[in-house]
């Protein structure tokens, strides 16, 4: 899916989204110079199942 849908998808900013795939946090495959990031959807609950993890370790 394209950033704006993953964004959405997770529930965070665009910005963040971005943020994430070029820091490498989450798997994506960057399309061209301004071609933007593509992302899996199993990817992504992937990372929000870690993340889920991460918090709840934190308690």
């Amino acid at each position: 899916m394209r950033t704006p849908e993953a964004a959405r998808y997770l529930g965070v900013h665009l910005d963040t989204m971005r943020r994430w795939a070029r820091e490498g946090a989450i798997p994506a495959a960057k399309l061209g110079n301004r071609g933007g990031f593509r992302f899996k959807r199993e990817d992504l609950d992937r990372f929000l199942e870690s993340r889920r993890r991460t918090q709840l370790g934190n308690r």
